[in-house]
């Protein structure tokens, strides 16, 4: 079994990678399509989510949790085999009926349809639970790495009107589609063929469909909201909307990854010893609160400006948007610990689906009462309040065996030094006289990185082995002190 600490450095170094694409990326796409051709990659890309949904039912986690689960190579390969007839399936399903919805309905987006199809047809080759039921992540690391930067250099340099709409689907599309099929190029490490019957399927499509009940629900408001913005307000306020999702999904992507690595490792402990899967996930708990806070509260300090210097004129209200985003993104960040860390590794399915089809309802009603009224601010109050609903659930019924809430609060210090930062940024931007925006937001980043690093510091020192970081600090120390 691989190293957590390798795995969560693994899948932390791409994530990076993760933040920094859409950083030279984002620019370029808002100053070159514009906030309604966004808007139209947007919905359309929504669209083919849905599809995407039920090509994979709920194989990414039920494949991840059943493949760290196997004990032998053949009973892996058996397992792989079984699943992946399933998906399959579901994939060839999928991919006709969306061609054949996007020919006959989608009249003035044909074109884009047909490419962003290509989003489904890459379900059929998604085989990343394999690798990380069994906790290779340097194999998708190293791939995806690969395909990310040639798709930057991609939109770069092809990516430079509101024609090109069409292209960059097809660079976002295209990409994903050669990024799966990669994998099979390095399936033979872990599994070998293995015929399947289709009396050998009917075992894993019960668990299958439980899992993918909360995966439709996810989907309502992931999906939702850019497709009734769509629908009630107008291309632009999609638009805005998406811009402003990116930039926050760009650092809770990288505290969810936290929550990648520890789904196998939970899985194989959360029934043998309860007294070390809370110290799993207490770590990875201050980890998300640690992150969530500096990078939440970072963004909000920083947002009036950071917008117009990164997405160009034009996207103002995105400064508003992104406030919104930060509890959202805190929130969710808990949400993940409760659910990807520790209901879905115990098999808590029932209690899973609960939560995320509470969230989904909140977030229906909503989106229906906001949105008309308040466009993409609307849409992101619903988001918020349907992750509210979804942790309050998830943590409830959790309770019996942990105590997230209780757990939570160990480290509510961090919001604490989270708006001390926010207070600092903006006390020193009203006293910095310097016009150049790029100089200005950079020292206005180094003042709040600072700020925060010193408060989690002192903290740190103080606790020592109590925290992670702590923890981390005080080995340093000693090794210090023995080179000495």
């Amino acid at each position: 079994m691989s190293s957590l600490k390798k795995n969560i450095g693994l899948q932390m170094s791409y994530r990076i990678l993760t933040i920094i694409t859409p950083l030279i990326t984002s620019p370029i796409i808002s100053r070159a399509l514009g906030a309604e051709k966004i808007g139209v990659y947007s919905a359309t890309q929504a669209y083919a989510n849905y599809f995407m949904l039920f090509a994979m039912l709920g194989i990414e986690y039920y494949g991840q949790r059943s493949i760290a689960n196997t004990q032998t190579r053949n009973e892996r390969s058996v397992m792989f085999w079984e699943i992946y007839a399933v998906q399959c399936t579901a994939s060839i399903v999928s991919i006709v009926i969306y061609y054949l919805s996007a020919f006959f309905w989608a009249s003035t987006r044909v074109t884009i349809m047909m490419i962003q199809g290509l989003w489904v047809i890459s379900c059929l080759f998604d085989i990343n639970w394999l690798f990380f039921g069994v906790e290779d992540f340097k194999t998708t690391v190293t791939r995806n790495f690969i395909v990310k930067v040639a798709t930057v250099c991609c939109i770069i340099f092809f990516i430079r009107k509101p024609s090109d709409l069409c292209f960059y689907a097809f660079i976002m599309a295209g990409s994903t589609a050669i990024s799966q099929l990669l994998l099979w190029t390095k399936i033979g490490k872990y599994a070998d063929f293995q015929k399947v019957r289709f009396a050998q399927l009917k075992k894993h499509l019960w668990p299958i469909v439980r899992l993918f009940i909360p995966m439709i629900a996810l989907s309502i408001y992931h999906f939702m909201d850019k497709t009734m913005l769509d629908l009630l307000s107008t291309e632009a306020e999609v638009g805005y909307y998406y811009a402003a999702d990116k930039i926050i999904y760009i650092p809770l992507g990288l505290i969810t990854a936290i929550g990648t690595v520890m789904l196998p490792r939970i899985s194989s402990i959360v029934g043998e010893s309860k007294e070390k899967t809370e110290k799993l996930l207490s770590k990875s708990t201050e980890l998300s609160i640690c992150m969530s806070c500096a990078v939440g509260f970072g963004i909000a300090a920083i947002a009036r400006e950071f917008v117009p210097l990164f997405f160009g004129d034009g996207y103002e209200k995105c400064v508003n948007l992104l406030v919104l985003f930060v509890p959202v993104l805190f929130v969710k960040s808990l949400s993940n610990i409760v659910n990807q860390q520790y209901l879905i590794p115990a098999k808590c399915d029932n209690q899973y689906t609960l939560a995320v089809t509470g969230g989904a309802i909140v977030n229906l009603i909503c989106n229906g009462l906001l949105i008309p009224q308040l466009g993409s601010v609307g849409a992101t109050l619903g988001t918020l309040m349907a992750e509210l609903s979804v942790l309050t659930i998830s943590a409830h019924c959790a309770k019996k065996e942990i105590h997230f809430f209780r757990m939570f609060s160990r480290y509510s210090y961090y919001l604490l030094f989270g708006m001390t930062m926010f207070i600092a940024v903006r006390f020193f931007d009203l006293r910095l006289d310097i016009e150049q925006p790029i100089i200005r937001l950079l020292l206005m980043i180094m003042i709040g990185g600072g700020v925060y690093s010193i408060l989690c510091m002192t903290v740190w020192l103080k606790v020592k082995e109590k925290s992670v970081f702590g923890g981390i600090l005080n080995s340093l120390s000693k090794k210090g002190a023995i080179r000495k």
